[in-house]
């Protein structure tokens, strides 16, 4: 018999503030992250615009600690406040899920650098380069001896990771899993996504008639998940419940979703149906909404799709026009919106919605958040190769 999914502890490190109620305020009234990045020296680059995290020095410190790492710290701190942490619990049936993205990229990039310069940088350099290093920190910090996973599926990540987290829980293989990503700016992401040409020098804009592309951003986020009936006897605090996840591929292009959004539909359909929802069950979707012109219009089809006559009454909203693109973060971010929204009723703006495309007709929360009834959501998270991955949450009611 599969065990009730709950979240227990949540935290969130974004460009708008170091934790999750000052995010939460700042998204609500109408903030944005977005500005022009001062981490990377590539002068040339025509896009300069990205959201940057400004952590003080020592929040998250380590040795040798990554940016990474340091905000993945700050944000395990935040939801162990709610959890109960892992007191009590047997170490080996906790453990750590994370998506990754550029993690120790960065630090990589220093170190070839240098190497290239004629430097010699110690060799222990080379153990923080590894895409893992976030989860071994984390798993380190817990003293956790439980599975532990480090997904690289592009910007899908950290919702799969969050999937298989609930799995294992669910399974009953664990008791108790930190789930979710670091991601930073890095040269080689941001050069790359400049060289196909999918930033816009301005501030982006999803849904709009005249999307130009995404902006990256920094983020953590980290959520505690553990079963129903432990989190009442421990006196947690229960965020949501996690209802499901659905994962597909669409096999269609390298970078591009497929033009009718065929396989991310699969997915949100795959979620509904693990969660036992019904489409008008579900009240927002928090979108992958990249504000690239081939994205948008895609993941709308895929929603009419997915949930028929029932996407007509659902409110969108996509957290990239706050937070800009997080990429291996992306799916934990907006599983993060998502929960908040669960919690205070109510969804946040999509900014900069001025002009909609008519091929994106659903309503998207333009400009303001909006209060309504949330009873359950469907967060999306869309990655290059068509690697598509939804999960499905409930409002904690008490039941």
């Amino acid at each position: 018999m599969q065990r009730r999914v709950v979240i227990t502890g949540f935290g969130f490190v974004s460009s708008l503030a170091l934790d999750r109620e000052g995010t939460w305020s700042r998204m609500l009234e109408g903030h944005h992250g977005l500005r022009r990045q001062t981490k990377l020296d590539l002068p040339l680059e025509p896009a300069q615009t990205a959201a940057e995290v400004d952590l003080p020095d020592g929040a998250g410190a380590g040795p040798r600690a990554t940016f990474c790492e340091r905000m993945a710290r700050v944000a395990l701190a935040e939801a162990l406040r709610t959890s109960k942490g892992t007191e009590g619990l047997d170490p080996r049936r906790v453990g750590v899920f994370q998506g990754a993205g550029t993690s120790g990229m960065p630090v990589a990039e220093t170190y070839l650098q240098n190497r290239m310069a004629g430097r010699w940088p110690g060799a222990t350099e080379a153990i923080y380069q590894t895409p893992a290093v976030v989860t071994d920190v984390l798993a380190a910090e817990l003293g956790a001896w439980g599975a532990r996973s480090t997904v690289m599926n592009a910007c899908s990540s950290s919702l799969l990771a969050i999937g298989q987290a609930f799995e294992r829980i669910a399974g009953g293989a664990l008791d108790l899993a930190v789930a979710g990503a670091a991601e930073g700016l890095c040269r080689t992401t941001y050069a790359g996504f400049a060289s196909l040409k999918a930033m816009d020098p301005a501030f982006n804009r999803p849904f709009s008639r005249d999307r130009g592309g995404l902006n990256l951003g920094e983020a953590a986020v980290q959520f505690v998940l553990e079963p129903l009936e432990q989190a009442r006897a421990r006196g947690a605090v229960i965020f949501a419940e996690v209802l499901g996840y659905g994962a597909s591929m669409d096999a269609h292009h390298p970078t591009a979703p497929h033009p009718e959004g065929l396989g991310a539909a699969r997915a949100m359909g795959m979620a509904l149906r693990m969660a036992r929802l019904e489409p008008s069950g579900v009240d927002l979707v928090s979108a992958h909404g990249t504000a690239t012109p081939a994205n948008d219009g895609a993941e709308t089809l895929a929603i009419r799709r997915a949930f028929g006559e029932a996407a007509d009454l659902l409110s969108v909203t996509s957290s990239k026009s706050q937070f800009g693109h997080t990429l291996g973060a992306a799916g934990a971010v907006g599983a993060g919106v998502a929960v908040l929204a669960l919690r205070d009723q109510v969804v946040s703006p999509t900014l900069r919605l001025v002009d909609p495309d008519p091929v994106c007709d659903l309503d998207c929360t333009p400009l303001q958040a909006k209060p309504r009834r949330v009873r359950a959501a469907l967060v999306n998270a869309f990655a290059f190769g068509g690697n598509n991955v939804s999960l499905a949450l409930r409002r904690w009611e008490g039941l």
